[in-house]
């Protein structure tokens, strides 16, 4: 496991996200990111084991990031039907506004990079985790529904939110909309009535 916290792997990771930014997620290889860098190729494939790898810490550190603000968002919501809806809502918004997480959520220009991050275990268990701030208080308050489990509903929410962040509603034309709509169809399905 690399050392996150080393100087030389924020490096890594801050070149590669200028790599992604300026010549594409498919444009970019391991070498022009250690010529970003400034380091060695030799010295990437110290932290990780290949250019997907790479995408992949990217990526989580880009989701720290979002996680980190939508948390402060949503800690201010004691509901967990208004943490539901407007943690969704946000995630919408903030995605599009931060470019790398938008290049590979909510671009088509590059699919393989969402599949090379869908399919990995490591966003898989942070989006597990990110979600679980908005599900947990639900299971707390014993809210959830009983008859799905918990992660299938993380996978389902995910789901949707790449849905709305890759193809825009036809009918939805505004925030209010899909606020009412979500509070309509998505909470009765994830949360008991209280």
């Amino acid at each position: 496991m690399p050392d996150v916290q080393s100087p030389q792997f924020k490096l890594i990771i801050a070149a590669a996200k200028q790599c992604y930014l300026s010549d594409g997620i498919s444009g970019t290889g391991m070498a022009e990111v250690a010529a970003t860098a400034g380091v060695a190729r030799s010295t990437l494939y110290r932290y990780f084991a290949g250019r997907d790898e790479l995408l992949i810490a990217t990526v989580q550190d880009e989701m720290l990031q979002l996680n980190t603000f939508l948390r402060r968002k949503l800690d201010r919501l004691p509901d967990p039907a208004d943490q539901l809806v407007e943690g969704l809502l946000l995630a919408i918004r903030e995605i599009p506004r931060r470019k790398l997480l938008n290049a590979v959520f909510a671009s088509e220009q590059d699919v393989r990079a969402r599949h090379v991050v869908w399919g990995s275990d490591t966003i898989v268990r942070f989006g597990e985790e990110l979600m679980s701030h908005v599900i947990g208080p639900a299971t707390s308050a014993r809210l959830l529904q009983d008859e799905v489990p918990a992660e299938v509903m993380i996978e389902w929410v995910y789901r949707l939110l790449l849905s709305f962040l890759t193809l825009p509603s036809n009918t939805l034309k505004n925030e209010q909309a899909l606020r009412a709509t979500l509070r309509a169809l998505l909470v009765p399905v994830l949360l008991k009535p209280h």
